[in-house]
């Protein structure tokens, strides 16, 4: 397979991942905007938690979005690493950055994947430690240890749902610059 091959087959595996990473992290957003105002409605008494005297529908919504949130950092890490590492295979076969839009895909891939690192890395282990903790003081009735715990999460929340942010618009302009750089490479090779 010539080299301009190989780039083609990469380029279409980079922006498969971009939009799958995109995907992801937009819908973690919207479930958690949908999740937590429904159970909140409906104002559940859970029987896992049955002496726990704090609010149950944060229990209740919160443990389905933990599974959603932690299935979505799996997803971003691994399409993360994939547009990486088809961004990088492009480069070994002679993608050439030579356009300034070319050199804003590869910095902004960067940038969103220094923020993807410091939210999996950084921010979510310590968030996921409390919110475990939560739920287990929860779960044997120790309300006071549980609210300590969830207050704490609560304390990152807003920082995460930021970071969370931060990653869709990230992704969202990597993808488009992905997408405009293939359009103008293919563009140019069909002349």
């Amino acid at each position: 397979m010539s080299k301009h091959g190989v780039q083609r087959v990469f380029q279409v595996i980079h922006i498969t991942a971009l939009s799958l990473w995109l995907g992801a992290v937009g819908m973690s957003g919207i479930v958690a905007a949908t999740v937590f105002p429904s159970v909140g409605q409906m104002q559940p008494t859970l029987g896992a938690y049955p002496d726990y005297e704090g609010d149950h529908s944060l229990l209740a919504a919160g443990q389905i979005a933990g599974k959603v949130f932690l299935i979505v950092d799996s997803i971003q890490f691994g399409a993360a690493a994939i547009a990486l590492g088809s961004l990088v295979t492009m480069l070994i076969a002679g993608y050439s950055l030579n356009t300034i839009p070319r050199v804003l895909r590869v910095i902004t891939l960067m940038a969103t994947m220094g923020l993807l690192s410091w939210h999996l890395f950084m921010l979510m282990p310590g968030m996921s430690e409390d919110l475990v903790l939560y739920w287990d003081y929860a779960q044997i009735g120790d309300t006071e240890q549980a609210d300590i715990h969830k207050n704490s999460f609560m304390a990152l929340h807003e920082t995460a749902a930021n970071s969370l942010k931060g990653l869709t618009l990230g992704t969202l302009i990597s993808l488009i610059l992905a997408v405009w750089t293939a359009i103008g490479a293919q563009s140019k090779h069909a002349e």
